[in-house]
């Protein structure tokens, strides 16, 4: 009989470096994959997850003013991982060449579940902020709102400035920029349409008179003319 340590009972290598807690802000997608993977999904996570999957899925049809979910517990309870890997389902987030959404739909087992997943990573496009107020110095300075704080990381997220008045500037000189060349476009298709007009009329032309400089002339005198328009 072949013996067998504590370790060979475990699926996955237990030797690796494991995460003491759950970092939302990890960037490592081959941590973030092995979080997904191993995530453990109870009948209370998959219902939680059922419900708010099916309210985000119905909203833009049915509008409401229900625009927040808060979600509460005893520390260690879950709460991070719960929030943070239902934002990295939500925008579908590639992790290691893979969709959260599917990762997650197939770890919670629920067809229900998977379904909603994919509608709302096909027909509702989501961009998941994803932050910690309490770990991060960089976020909160001086008396910020929480509003504002999200306000500022959105911002961030799109790839504009820190500081909200440097991308309240770099929004408005970017709508300047693509209204200038939304104009241009348009005055591209209309003087191609103009273009078109003109060949069309000298292609029509061209083509009736095909052939015509070799005709005789027709004897036409100035009396057929004059008879033809009295």
């Amino acid at each position: 009989m072949t013996e067998q340590t504590i370790k060979d009972l475990f699926a996955n290598d237990i030797s690796r470096r494991i995460e003491e807690v759950i970092k939302v802000d990890q960037a490592d997608e081959h941590i973030v994959r092995d979080e997904l993977d191993e995530y453990v999904v109870t009948d209370s996570i998959r219902s939680h997850f059922t419900e708010i999957l099916e309210r985000y899925w119905e909203t833009p049809k049915k509008p409401h003013e229900g625009i927040a979910v808060w979600v509460s517990g005893f520390f260690g309870s879950g709460k991070s991982s719960f929030a943070k890997y239902l934002g990295l389902a939500l925008e579908n987030r590639a992790i290691l060449g893979e969709g959260a959404a599917h990762t997650l739909g197939q770890r919670t087992g629920d067809p229900k579940v998977q379904v909603l997943l994919q509608n709302i990573s096909e027909q509702i496009p989501t961009n998941a902020v994803i932050f910690d107020v309490s770990t991060d110095r960089g976020i909160r300075t001086g008396n910020q709102t929480l509003t504002e704080i999200m306000y500022r990381l959105f911002l961030q997220s799109l790839g504009y400035a820190r500081d909200l008045d440097l991308s309240e500037l770099e929004i408005t000189l970017q709508e300047e920029v693509l209204n200038f060349i939304e104009y241009l476009l348009f005055k591209i298709e209309h003087e191609a349409t103009r273009q078109e007009a003109s060949d069309w009329s000298t292609l029509s032309l061209t083509h009736a008179m095909r052939g015509m400089e070799d005709e005789d002339a027709p004897p036409y005198t100035l009396e057929d003319l004059q008879e033809q328009f009295s």
